[in-house]
């Protein structure tokens, strides 16, 4: 009962979605599924009608203007149905548009550690894999919404129907025929019409726990499958794949899991048809006995043969709409079940951090960072990333941040750009805690250049600015910094040239090094007192990277700076060296007096300056 009240709630909450999407998408969903059943009632109410009149003697002429109607009536259901097919269909793209459109939106409201959490990245992955797979949420309102629209059309039929022979009364004349004055035929009717519904109680949720098994298992094999397409697919892959003979494997993949996800299908839509199919087949004998049953009233004079053929024909539409949307519940509940993640999803509130302090504003760049006994977990983990830290970034200083792999120095600069919150302890900005002060002003005192940096489809001009206003002469020396507007100058656009062909296919492909050149560039032309420079020159040869830091190190003036890097040659740049080993700032120091000391970074410095010697 739980789980039924459960998949209730989801229903619920999908069509709640629908609405919010558009209030008008179910409205038209529904008139649509109207005139898509109407068809069937308007042929079984004319047909008994028509039967009716036949049996009394009416003659053709007089038969004629009731056959014109019934033409006129098909053809009008016709015409809307054509009609409001394109609108139902024009308002599920709506609802899709939308949808992907606040899906988006919400990508970007959410806080980072939400964006971060790998239990959400894991749903919002099966919100992706299930909309493929099932179609989603358009899907779903082109079948589901229609068959349940339609089963509730039926039902209102049928209900009229049975109204009908609850009134009928046989005179006691016509001696068997009598048996309808008895509850017993009521009882009767109502048992027969309601044995579809028991057999699909328990046969539909068979079929369903079939065809959730056999999802579970489609999702792990498409998982791999769709991992080697996107491989394929990718062309900086291509050297890889060709230089290594990789083909075949990859071919021998995508087939296997191919087979695996048919045959894996196959056999679960054997083993759930054999179940959905028992109530349809039943549906189809009980009409047989309807018939008999309904013909009882005929007998006894008060039901017109037409009428009763049109009340079994009403009767029939009904269990033949019933079983049919039960046969595909069970694919409406997986799509509910992947649709699940979308509502989870948009049901996570958005980042509001609630401080409002201003930054003060200084033209003497007299910022100065603090962290004070900061200690860091990442959601859902229990390993401390960062533990009782305590550093104060000087103002005007460069602070070189070293150590190895996983030592927390990218999560430091995570914590101090408020991506993420201090588990313990806290940071401050001039004294105070920075969680206090308004983020967007707060954000603006930084420029951060991640190793996983990012650039945009849009202009080099617009990927230096971060914005669509451009300062052209600050984008060109910006480029100079950064050694690399004498490649762009090349460009027959410039700064217009858009970076890579997504959204421009006259764009062009950045080599890394001159990607990771244009996003220093971009830390450069915020003009942020702080920045912060985390791997940026990972791709870049040691001499250009020399080069980089001498010119930025010139040109930022009295700004303080953090620089991270695996070459220990970035440390020469920096008045202060800290050193961190698992999570924990374990040295701090100058070069020189850190070499002094037998300590990590002496032990990295020397093992890395030896292939230089």
């Amino acid at each position: 009962m739980a789980k039924n009240n459960q998949l209730v709630r989801r229903y619920l909450r999908v069509v709640t979605v629908i609405h919010q999407m558009d209030h008008a998408a179910l409205p038209v969903t529904f008139l649509y599924a109207l005139t898509q059943v109407g068809g069937p009632y308007i042929n079984l109410a004319f047909l008994g009608i028509l039967i009716n009149r036949m049996t009394v003697g009416t003659n053709l002429h007089q038969l004629l203007p009731l056959m014109l109607l019934y033409l006129g009536l098909r053809f009008g259901l016709a015409i809307m149905n054509q009609w409001l097919e394109k609108m139902s269909s024009d308002h599920q793209q709506l609802v899709d548009s939308r949808l992907d459109a606040t899906t988006t939106e919400k990508l970007l409201t959410i806080s980072y550690a939400d964006l971060d959490d790998p239990q959400m990245r894991k749903n919002y992955a099966a919100i992706q894999r299930g909309t493929a797979m099932n179609g989603g949420l358009t899907a779903l309102m082109e079948e589901g919404l229609v068959n349940f629209f339609s089963l509730l059309i039926a039902l209102g039929f049928a209900f009229g129907a049975f109204a009908m022979l609850l009134r009928m009364h046989v005179p006691a004349r016509f001696g068997f025929a009598q048996f309808v004055n008895s509850p017993v035929y009521v009882l009767l009717l109502a048992v027969l019409l309601l044995v579809p519904f028991g057999l699909s109680a328990m046969a539909v949720p068979k079929g369903d726990a079939i065809m959730q098994a056999v999802l579970k298992k489609i999702i792990v094999v498409n998982a791999v499958y769709t991992y080697f397409l996107n491989l394929v697919e990718n062309q900086h892959n291509g050297p890889l794949i060709r230089l290594y003979n990789a083909r075949a494997g990859i071919i021998h993949e995508e087939r296997t899991r191919f087979a695996t996800s048919n045959a894996i299908t196959l056999r679960g839509d054997v083993h759930s048809t054999a179940y959905v199919m028992l109530p349809s087949i039943v549906a189809s004998i009980i009409t047989g006995v309807l018939y008999v049953l309904v013909g009882l009233p005929v007998f006894g004079g008060v039901l017109a043969i037409g009428t009763a053929i049109m009340v079994v024909g009403y009767l029939e539409q009904f269990m033949m709409s019933f079983t049919a949307f039960m046969k595909d519940v069970a694919d409406y509940n997986n799509m509910v079940g992947y649709l699940q993640y979308y509502t989870d999803f948009l049901a996570i509130p958005d980042y509001r951090s609630g401080a409002h302090l201003p930054v003060e504003k200084r033209d003497d760049g007299e910022y100065e960072f603090s962290f004070n006994d900061v200690s860091f977990k990442y959601p859902g983990s229990d390993v401390w990333a960062l533990r009782h830290v305590n550093l104060t970034l000087h103002v005007g200083e460069r602070l070189a941040i070293v150590g190895l792999n996983g030592s927390g120095k990218t999560t430091l600069v995570k914590l101090l750009t408020r991506l993420f919150t201090p588990t313990e302890g806290t940071i401050t900005l001039n004294d105070i805690d920075v969680q206090k002060y308004d983020e967007a002003e707060y954000r603006s005192l930084l420029a951060v250049v991640f190793q996983d940096f990012k650039l945009f489809g849009y202009s080099i001009a617009e990927n230096v600015a971060a914005s669509a206003a451009v300062d052209t002469q600050r984008v060109w020396q910006a480029l100079d910094v950064a050694d690399v507007a004498a490649r762009i100058h090349e460009l027959p656009a410039g700064i217009d040239t858009a970076v890579g062909k997504d959204l421009d296919a006259n764009g062009v492909e950045l080599s890394g090094g001159e990607a990771q050149k244009v996003a220093i560039a971009r830390a450069w032309y915020k003009d942020a007192p702080l920045i912060i420079l985390d791997e940026p020159t990972a791709a870049l040869d040691p001499l250009s990277e020399a080069a980089i830091y001498q010119r930025f190190d010139q040109l930022i003036g009295n700004k303080t700076a953090i620089y991270i890097s695996h070459r220990m040659s970035s440390t020469r740049f920096a008045q202060r060296i800290a050193v961190f080993k698992d999570g924990a700032l374990v040295e701090m120091g100058t070069h020189n007096g850190l070499m002094q000391q037998d300590g990590l970074y002496r032990e990295l410095f020397t093992a890395q300056a030896k292939y230089y010697q």
